[in-house]
């Protein structure tokens, strides 16, 4: 027989097919035939509509099915490339640091070790160790964590970021990542108690947005927008996927993080757009400038602190603008999905 571009067409799809039926599971590939029957029908019609139209010889059903059959091949296999590389090249090659700075004023020294809030276990055990080491040597350690609210004051929140931001939202969110969730209780009292929660509490964050909203005159309520309950939903999404469709999803998840986390900077203008930027605004600026002033204030000189990958930038301005000597000594990094 001889060997076409159909008969390897042919080839490759029926692997396709085979490895929708190991990955899914015999109704997955029922589902994924009966939408490509789908497909070829529809665009056999298109073609017909066309050909007709300008008058032109047309080839029937089954000639046109080869074609297809062909077409869809190649357009999986070039869209599963595309997306292979771009999880392999962001995982293996060139996956996310994140970057530990050693900031001083020669008066104050400060190491600001940048956090996800989802990362591999390895990740969060580096970081305990790096707060034993400077612990262990005079240092104290500040740390970023919203503290305790009342109900209203979360109630509140959840109405202005549209979102129902339970406790377990990172625990169910890092399932979709094979990481592990940011535990801080972890890395308290570790050498010694000279621990500071360093951040506002959400009755400080929700005043601060709604003086805002007011000031502004900003009345865009949003009553119109649907609370989404995002732990509930990634878990009925979990529920719906098979194991092996999980560790796919997983790798290309990881790939997207890296890539977001190498793009801090592009990412905050991203939620700012997205999210409510009142409350956006507080959640980033104002916890900056509390954050400022505590290193500015605090009694101790040598202050190691973990804090959110998008906070440094701009606390490190302010701080500048409050004394010009602070400078960038050192940086090293660490790996969260790698």
């Amino acid at each position: 027989m001889k060997i076409t571009k159909y008969t390897i067409s042919y080839f490759f799809f029926w692997l396709f097919l085979s490895l929708i039926l190991y990955m899914s599971g015999i109704i997955k590939l029922f589902e994924t035939i009966i939408s490509l029957i789908i497909y070829s029908i529809f665009f056999y019609f298109i073609y017909y509509l066309w050909k007709s139209f300008r008058k032109k010889e047309k080839k029937w059903f089954d000639e046109y099915l080869k074609i297809f059959i062909y077409k869809a091949t190649i357009f999986i296999y070039v869209m599963f490339f595309i997306v292979w590389w771009f999880a392999y090249y962001n995982n293996e090659i060139s996956p996310a640091m994140m970057p530990e700075y050693t900031i001083t004023n020669w008066d104050k020294i400060v190491v600001f070790q940048s956090m996800s809030h989802i990362a591999k276990q390895n990740f969060y055990n580096e970081v305990e160790k790096n707060i034993q080491k400077f612990k262990s040597n005079s240092w104290v350690y500040f740390y970023e964590w919203v503290k305790p609210w009342t109900k209203e004051s979360s109630e509140k929140f959840d109405e202005a970021l549209w979102i129902n931001f339970t406790p377990d939202l990172y625990k169910h969110m890092s399932r979709l990542y094979w990481v592990t969730f940011q535990d801080n209780n972890r890395f308290l009292w570790l050498v010694n108690n000279l621990d500071f929660n360093v951040d506002l509490d959400l009755d400080q964050i929700i005043k601060i947005y709604e003086e805002k909203k007011i000031n502004k005159k900003n009345k865009k309520d949003a009553e119109n927008k649907q609370i989404i309950n995002a732990s509930e939903e990634i878990l009925n999404k979990l529920n719906l996927l098979k194991d092996k469709e999980l560790e796919v999803l997983i790798y290309i998840n990881q790939a997207i993080l890296n890539l977001v986390i190498k793009n801090d900077k592009e990412a905050k203008e991203l939620l700012k757009d997205f999210w409510n930027q009142d409350l956006f605004s507080v959640i980033l600026d104002e916890r900056n400038d509390n954050l400022s002033k505590e290193i500015m204030s605090s009694k101790y000189s040598k202050i190691y602190i973990t804090y959110w990958l998008l906070h440094f930038e701009w606390v490190f301005e302010l701080l500048k603008k409050q004394d010009s000597n602070w400078k960038i000594v050192k940086t090293n990094y660490l790996y969260p999905i790698k």
